[in-house]
């Protein structure tokens, strides 16, 4: 039973529009798909939002745009919507609010203003190429990537790019109605505690590192290292539930910080591998990491 689609089937017509528009501030969009409901499923309710955004009136997709902060600049809001934008944009907004190198970089390869600078740059250019907002599905992805993106966009002709912004606002969307179905299904009060996390602290700002990409090899006698998962700090630098259960079992394991982009050109390490020994599956594990340009410190937390 999907208890959290089942409350999203069943609440008043009112506040499920009211509850959509922090997907999409398309209200269109947030009627149509409240009307659409009772949902067999999460995939039926997931291809309901893309078609009904598929078939919105340009102008609305365009209104819907503009509720999204211009990337690498997120709210400072305290809604459902600003907190995920907040945690979709983590990647990049790490790098271009820290500048660890202290040296300029070239574009997209450097860190802290360089970047912000190319994110301004980039979204500048957008905006007056098509006269809206630049958008992409932004969640996990740096901001190196995220300027290039939109450098080769500004290539696409108008009705392109109207095609490539309707995906972006239905990736959008169908994320988002994810963690909302997530969050209308409350706490499982008999859930298993997430088996790995992690805090990654950058103690050169006193800042919390987030957008570091993380990644979770176990040791296979057979094939040696074996990636599990991947994952990337949040706002406030955390890793949490993103290890598949699955996945977890006693063994040798080894998470890997990739901080070249965090740490700067001028840094000594550029990724920092961990390596320990899970003898009890059961028990949560806590790894936090202390991050320098010239030196790192590790831990088992709690």
């Amino acid at each position: 039973m999907d208890r959290g689609l089942d409350v999203f089937n069943t609440l008043p017509a009112d506040d499920v529009r009211e509850l959509l528009l922090s997907c999409c501030a398309a209200p269109g969009w947030a009627a149509a798909v409240t009307a659409g409901r009772p949902y067999a499923d999460r995939a039926a309710l997931t291809v309901a939002a893309r078609a009904r955004i598929g078939a919105l009136p340009w102008p609305e997709v365009v209104d819907a745009v503009a509720a999204h902060p211009r990337i690498g600049r997120p709210p400072t809001g305290t809604g459902r919507d600003a907190e995920w934008s907040r945690r979709e944009q983590a990647a990049a907004t790490a790098a271009s609010t820290t500048d660890s190198s202290g040296s300029g970089g070239s574009t997209t390869g450097g860190s802290g203003a360089d970047v912000a600078a190319d994110l301004t740059a980039a979204n500048d250019a957008y905006e007056q190429r098509f006269g809206y907002r630049f958008l992409i599905f932004a969640n996990g992805r740096g901001a190196a990537e995220l300027v290039a993106a939109a450098r080769q966009r500004l290539h696409h002709d108008p009705d392109t790019e109207q095609g490539v912004v309707r995906t972006e606002l239905g990736d959008i969307a169908a994320l988002r109605l994810g963690r909302l179905v997530d969050d209308l299904a409350g706490p499982a009060p008999l859930s298993r505690p997430a088996p790995l996390s992690s805090h990654v602290l950058d103690t050169t700002t006193g800042t919390p590192a987030a957008g570091i990409t993380v990644r979770l090899d176990a040791a296979d006698p057979a094939d040696g290292w074996r990636t599990v998962a991947t994952g990337h700090t949040d706002a406030d630098g955390r890793l949490r539930d993103w290890v598949p259960g699955a996945s977890w079992a006693v063994g040798t394991y080894r998470l890997v910080f990739d901080v070249a982009d965090r740490l700067g050109a001028d840094a000594f390490y550029t990724e920092i591998p961990v390596v320990f020994t899970v003898h009890d599956a059961a028990r949560p594990h806590h790894v936090p990491l202390l991050l320098s340009p010239y030196g790192y410190t590790t831990y088992r937390g709690s």
